[in-house]
């Protein structure tokens, strides 16, 4: 009987040996589906040799992979290692199969091999025995169910079945992929439903061309075949999907345009489906061979702009195609090619140019004239040309047209005695200058009928390159001998440098500069004096009508506490009646500056009488007082606070002030008329005096001319005798009115006048003249001659007789002013007397002397007798402007101090009152003085007496301090060493110190000497002693240069207000004067449109309502500061001041 250990052996090996009966159905099914699905799979796709091959292998590693198991496994159940195979679980399993308890065979096995050392051997071997017994009769077939086996082998059974089932279905197509797995590395061919055919083969073509690929299916064809272009440089580089469509008959083409390189190229379809047995259908791959056309390996276009514009040439690369410049500009074309070259042509706008052809290199040139385009054409050596020129597009630019602004002159202008024409032009270009041309024509009066001519002349360009710039050119008209009412007809003409397709020029609008006739001057001086005689009278009528209603409504104020609401109406209106009137004053002030600066610009009157007109225009000025002002301003401020008492003050302050002012007005109307008659013999005379030496000049030129002479000059001269003729004639018309103005002051002027109106003289002359306009009409130079010359003597016995009644109308107003002035002076004298014999008497009086009272009233009888001087004095200042505010103030004081003397007697102050006295003797001789002066002043009738030395002195200061001017800007400007501006700073002060100290010295002289006429003689003084403050700091900055500079123009100003301009001399020529300004390069031009900045801020000076004196001063501080950036050309002085 087998042991019970034995026993469990035979069970693990009857559970090894179903494991495996039931493993080897289970791989055979696996096996099995795997061979019918290889094969099908195989069927349908038709695997690759690799695959096929790789799936032998793989099956093969399978398999060997599980014997290997199975051994390990076997080996590992035999050593007890798997649990399933232990013997504790077969005993236990078989336990429960045979024994009550599932761990008897476990105790019998224990039991079984510990019996030599049980304690009850006998019992446990029976126990042995009886379960050795047991296990015995047990089934094993029934300890391991075979039930999975069965299942495996049904299911190997199904799968064979279907298996069979599927090759029978497509049998032919399963037995050849069986044949294909029996040979797995055998390539079988796929089949295919149909092929692809090129037809187009191997392509040769040029570079450029274009090929045309063509392809035909045999069988079954799809709708589009895939092109596949393989560049031979780059196989590998992805290119773009390309569909060749089926046409009509059946042929799959597809065009390539402008190729370039070589190709391989087929043709091919891919599957559609992913069960299709094929990927994709293709045809062999042919060629696409091109042969090289010539190409640019590099091109360099040089650009060079026109000479004329000093620009530097342009390089720039065949990659850009667009070339811009200038009409004139070179183009110069170089090129390398790939390869030799055998001739080559610049096409410009279809006409071909021919290239310098040299190897590999080509060179071309041409110039640009217009718009258009150029490409180049080349052909090598093999007679191939290069393919699709590249279009170079050519833009000419134009050179644009000068451009020219004119600040001066204006338009429309009047030309003074002087006959300039200041001109300040702004002139800009691209490139540059030629020249600038002022082309004009003389235009004669409509009388006389004579053509204009044409002529010009040029303004010098110093830097004709600079593209913006200013100048600054005076044009001298007197060489042109212009006439009375002659008008010059202007205009600019500036031309660029443009030598391609210029010089353009620019033109600006035409410019007038008229000379207008005495005639004319005079009668629009005397209408202006009559718009202001009108508007000064009506003026003073509106202040009378305002003052009575402002009296009235002080008396309404008396009346009641408060003003009404329409008295409060009434007084704003007076109020601004009043503001309004005082307007007009200002408007009359500026209308009599504008007739000084007409006068002074035209030489229409003597220095004696602009003088005059100087004194009517500060008496409308002294006229806008700041206590009117302060009146009006106070009275706003009384309406405000309701006081009436305040208000009826200043009401009376106000109309005190009115009262003033119309006293004034009849004063300015008395003068005005007095001047007007002046200025009617002032203006005889001038007139006369041009007319004899516009005769004396036309004598000089008939005595130029003889038979030979042009019948031109004859005419010339016969017109401008013919205005002589007319000129006579107006003047001898003036006479009238002259003697109806003079009549009114002098009536023996006046008779002389008429006299001389009706001299036979006068007819005399006026027939020589005419008989020498016929006769040069004639061309007789002889008899012409023989009538210019009675004509001129005549002429100048006129003049004669003229500058008598002149000094005679003045003499006798000089001694008629001077009588009333010695008789004033005289009384003024004998108070003095009287008040210093009483000054005398009051001094050693006692206070308590009766006597006190009796010179109380001796004082106030000499206070009376000064009123009635005063009054004198009033009415003599309604006549002239002799009684000067140094005689007002010193009548004033003595009056003021006779009062203090008589309060003081009154308070029996004796000593006190003597004092007073004393003054006021001291201001009556003063004022004594003053009028002794006035006398003076008037008796020499604006002589130079008293002025030569105080002029030489003038000049002689003003060059010193031009000196210092000078050397003061280097030392603004910084340019000297440190030591050398300390040396140059103390010797400036000290020469500055020096010109001031001799100002002071001339002024103190010619105060004590009575002189006036000195103009702002103490603001000069004032400007040096900033200067020298700046001097002792060390601190020389632009303001001390530009308070040096006003210095010097008002020296210079000075100067010429005490120049006598009675006296006339030659006129001289002076050279034009060229100044050029230089504007900085490259603005923005936020300067076309610019304007010079220096003479706009003169210009808004000008119009900032100063005096001429001021404004003479102002020109010259502005030109002055112009002279230090602007490049002056050499001036002939000959005829500066």
């Amino acid at each position: 009987m087998q042991s019970i250990e034995k026993q469990l052996k035979s069970i693990r090996n009857a559970a090894l040996l179903n494991d495996v009966r039931t493993a080897t159905w289970i791989l055979y099914s696996i096996g099995l589906l795997v061979v019918i699905s290889a094969i099908i799979l195989e069927a349908v796709f038709y695997f690759t040799p690799e695959i096929r091959y790789g799936f032998w292998q793989l099956g093969l590693v399978v398999f060997c992979g599980a014997v290997f198991g199975i051994i390990l496994i076997y080996i590992l159940a035999v050593n007890n290692k798997i649990n399933r195979y232990r013997w504790s679980t077969l005993a236990k399993a078989a336990g429960r199969l045979a024994f009550p308890k599932e761990d008897t065979i476990i105790n019998a096995l224990q039991l079984e091999r510990g019996l030599e050392t049980s304690t009850s051997r006998q019992l446990s071997k029976s126990f042995v025995k009886e379960t050795n017994k047991k296990l015995g009769k047990l089934d094993t077939a029934d300890l391991f169910h075979s039930s999975r086996g069965q299942q495996w082998k049904s299911s190997s059974l199904v799968i064979l079945l279907a298996g069979v089932f599927i090759f029978s279905i497509n049998w032919n197509n399963n037995a050849q992929a069986v044949f294909r797995w029996s040979h797995p590395r055998t390539t079988f061919p796929v089949p295919q439903p149909f092929a692809i055919q090129n037809l187009s083969g191997n392509i040769n073509l040029l570079g450029g061309e274009t090929a045309e690929l063509a392809f035909t299916v045999i069988g079954e064809a799809p709708d589009s075949l895939f092109i596949d272009l393989q560049p031979y440089t780059t196989p590998d580089t992805s290119q773009p999907v390309l569909i060749a469509k089926k046409d009509s008959t059946g042929i799959f083409k597809y065009t390539i345009k402008d190729i370039s390189q070589d190709y391989r190229y087929r043709a091919y379809y891919s599957a559609v489906h992913f069960w299709e047995v094929w990927s994709e259908i293709s045809s062999p791959f042919h060629a696409i061979s091109v042969t090289d056309r010539p190409v640019m390996e590099d091109l360099t276009i040089t650009l060079t702009p026109p000479s004329y514009t000093q620009l530097k040439p342009v390089i720039q690369k065949g990659n850009q195609a667009d070339i811009s410049g200038l009409v004139g500009s070179s183009v110069h074309v170089s090129l390398r090619s790939n390869r030799p070259l055998k001739k080559g042509a610049l096409i410009i706008n279809d006409k071909a140019l021919p290239m310098a052809i040299n190897g590999k290199k080509a060179t071309g040139e041409f110039i640009i004239s217009e718009d258009g385009q150029f490409a180049i054409q080349l052909q090598d050596i093999r007679g191939i040309s290069n393919r699709n020129p590249i279009p170079f597009y050519i833009t000419a630019v134009q050179d644009l047209l000068p451009d020219i602004s004119v600040f001066q002159p204006e338009p429309i202008m009047e030309l003074g005695s002087d006959q300039i024409i200041p001109m300040h032009v702004h002139i800009e270009d691209d490139f540059g200058f030629s020249n600038l041309q002022v082309a004009y024509e003389i235009h004669r009066p409509a009388y006389i009928a004579v053509d204009p001519l044409l002529s010009l002349f040029t303004i010098p360009i110093n830097e004709p390159m600079n593209v913006n710039q200013e100048l600054i050119h005076v044009w001298q008209l007197l060489e042109l001998g212009l006439m009375p009412e002659d008008e010059v007809h202007y205009h600019f003409e500036l031309s660029d440098n443009d030598l391609i397709s210029g010089p353009k020029k620019t033109v600006t609008n035409e410019f007038i500069a008229r000379l207008p006739g005495l005639a004319e001057l005079f009668t629009m001086f005397e209408n202006k004096e009559e718009t202001i005689l009108d508007e000064v009278t009506y003026s003073q009528e509106e202040l009378e009508a305002i003052r009575e209603n402002m009296e009235q409504l002080e008396l309404d104020i008396l009346k009641q506490d408060e003003l009404t609401w329409e008295q409060q109406q009434d007084l704003q209106n007076m109020l601004e009646g009043v503001r309004e009137e005082m307007k007009k004053m200002e408007e009359i002030a500026d209308a009599l500056n504008s007739l000084q600066e007409a006068a002074d610009k035209h030489d229409l009157f003597s220095t004696d009488l602009l003088e005059k007109f100087n004194h009517l225009q500060e008496l409308i000025d002294e006229l806008l007082s700041e206590d009117l002002m302060k009146n009006l301003q106070n009275i706003d401020e009384m309406m405000a606070e309701m006081d009436p008492k305040k208000l009826q003050d200043a009401l009376q302050s106000l109309s005190n002030n009115l009262e003033r002012v119309e006293q004034e007005l009849d004063r300015f109307i008395d003068i005005f008329e007095r001047i007007k008659a002046e200025q009617k013999m002032d203006e005889l005379l001038t007139r006369l005096e041009t007319l004899a030496d516009q005769q004396e000049k036309l004598h000089d030129r008939i005595d130029r001319t003889h038979e030979q002479t042009d019948p031109s000059t004859f005419s010339k001269l016969s017109e401008e005798e013919q205005r002589q003729v007319e000129e006579f004639s107006n003047i001898r018309n003036e006479m009238e009115d002259a003697a109806e103005a003079v009549e009114k002051f002098h009536e023996e002027s006046a008779d002389l006048l008429e006299e001389l109106k009706r001299d036979p003289l006068m007819n005399q002359t006026y027939a020589d003249l005419q008989r020498t306009v016929n006769q040069l009409r004639r061309q007789n130079s002889d008899d012409a001659l023989e009538y210019s010359a009675s004509a001129l003597e005549n002429l100048q016995n006129l003049l004669n007789e003229m500058q008598n009644i002149q000094k005679g109308f003045q003499s006798a107003t000089t001694r008629k002013m001077a009588a009333k002035f010695q008789q004033i002076m005289g009384d003024i004298l004998n108070i003095s007397k009287s008040q210093e014999q009483l000054q005398n008497e009051t001094g050693s009086v006692p206070f308590n002397s009766p006597r006190l009272g009796n010179m109380a009233g001796h004082q106030q009888m000499l206070q009376d007798q000064l009123h009635q001087i005063m009054e004198q004095l009033m009415e003599l200042s309604r006549e002239t402007f002799a009684v000067t505010p140094e005689i007002g103030r010193g009548m004033g004081m003595s009056n003021a101090m006779m009062q203090e003397a008589i309060n003081a007697l009154a308070q029996r102050n004796g000593r006190g009152a003597a004092q007073q006295q004393q003054q006021a003797m001291k201001s009556l001789n003063e004022t004594a003085m003053a009028i002794h002066q006035s006398m003076n002043q008037m008796r020499s009738s604006g002589s130079a007496s008293g002025y030569e030395q105080f002029l030489e002195q003038m000049q002689k200061m003003a060059g010193q301090q031009q000196g210092i001017n000078s050397q003061s800007m280097q030392l603004a400007m910084g340019q000297m060493a440190a030591a050398a501006q300390q040396g140059l700073l103390k010797k400036l002060l000290q020469e500055q110190k020096q010109v001031r100290k001799s100002l002071q010295e001339m002024m103190n002289e010619m105060k004590r000497s009575g002189e006036k006429g000195l103009g702002d003689m103490g603001g000069i003084a004032q400007e040096m002693d900033e200067v020298l403050k700046d001097f002792e700091r060390q601190k020389i900055s632009r303001k001390t240069v530009d308070r040096q500079q006003r210095i010097l123009s008002r020296m210079l100003d000075s100067q010429k207000s005490m120049t006598q301009r009675g006296e006339k001399e030659e006129r001289k020529s002076e050279t034009a004067t060229e100044i050029f300004i230089s504007g900085p390069a490259g603005l923005p031009a936020d300067m076309g449109q610019r304007r010079s900045l220096t003479m706009e801020a003169m210009n808004r000076a000008l119009k900032a309502g100063y005096p001429r004196d001021y404004q003479a001063m102002i020109r010259r501080y502005f030109n002055a500061i112009s002279a230090e950036d602007f490049s002056i050309s050499p001036t002939d002085t000959s005829n500066a001041n």
